[in-house]
């Protein structure tokens, strides 16, 4: 009678419970797990789905400080960059053709050529800077009165990034050139830029800036390329 409580002694005291229960896992403190990975967000400027390798826009140019160029060359610039906006313009047609003639009027806009070309002579600034600071006056000019002059704001950019480009011979900042179809990712597009892309080539468009009412996300419509535009971090490399 005596064995079987010192057999089940035996077993309780290896550690045998008959009522035990599995140990609780640990759980981290928040401050522990480390932070969660954020999802980018952003709004469709077209809707649909596609895959590719990515590829960024080229950044615009940066005005030199150093005395380059005098003002004279500023409209020799000014009218070079209207010549090849409006070579572009021949090759397409519709809104995108309307759109790049616009443009091009804008690069030889005597406001934004001789204001760059004032800058130079009486605060002695360089071309390119003159330039920059010219083009932000115009820009902000438009971005005040609002709705589609607002928009105009970004062919001002364009424009100056273009100028400024053939000033020091920088690359032109643009849509990349590739073989293979790709997704590309910018911080915006100018509508010069988005004018100009190929449908078979461009199979997506992310951008941190613009809205489903920019130039951007409304030619991308009307040319079949999905595209997400203000994206958190899209332009991040």
């Amino acid at each position: 009678m005596t064995a079987a409580p010192a057999a089940a002694g035996a077993s309780l005291s290896r550690g045998h419970r008959a009522d035990a229960r599995p140990p609780s896992p640990v759980r981290r403190p928040p401050s522990a797990r480390g932070p969660r990975p954020s999802r980018p967000g952003g709004r469709a400027g077209r809707p649909g789905a596609a895959a590719g390798r990515r590829a960024r826009r080229a950044a615009p140019p940066c005005p030199s400080r150093r005395p380059r160029p005098r003002a004279g060359r500023i409209s020799a610039a000014a009218e070079a960059v209207a010549r090849t906006l409006q070579e572009s313009a021949a090759t397409v047609e519709g809104e995108r053709r309307e759109l790049l003639e616009t443009t091009a009027q804008m690069a030889s806009d005597p406001t934004l050529v001789k204001g760059a070309a004032a800058l130079v002579r009486t605060e002695h600034l360089p071309a390119p800077r003159a330039v920059w600071q010219a083009a932000g006056r115009v820009a902000e000019q438009l971005s005040a009165l609002g709705g589609y002059m607002a928009e105009r704001a970004k062919d001002v950019a364009d424009v100056r990034n273009r100028i400024i480009a053939e000033l020091t011979g920088q690359p032109v900042p643009g849509v990349p050139q590739r073989s293979e179809p790709f997704v590309l990712v910018a911080t915006d597009l100018a509508p010069a830029d988005t004018a100009l892309l190929d449908p078979a080539l461009v199979r997506a468009i992310v951008t941190a800036e613009g809205g489903p009412t920019s130039h951007t996300a409304i030619l991308a419509r009307s040319l079949g390329i999905p595209a997400v535009v203000g994206v958190t971090g899209a332009s991040t490399p």
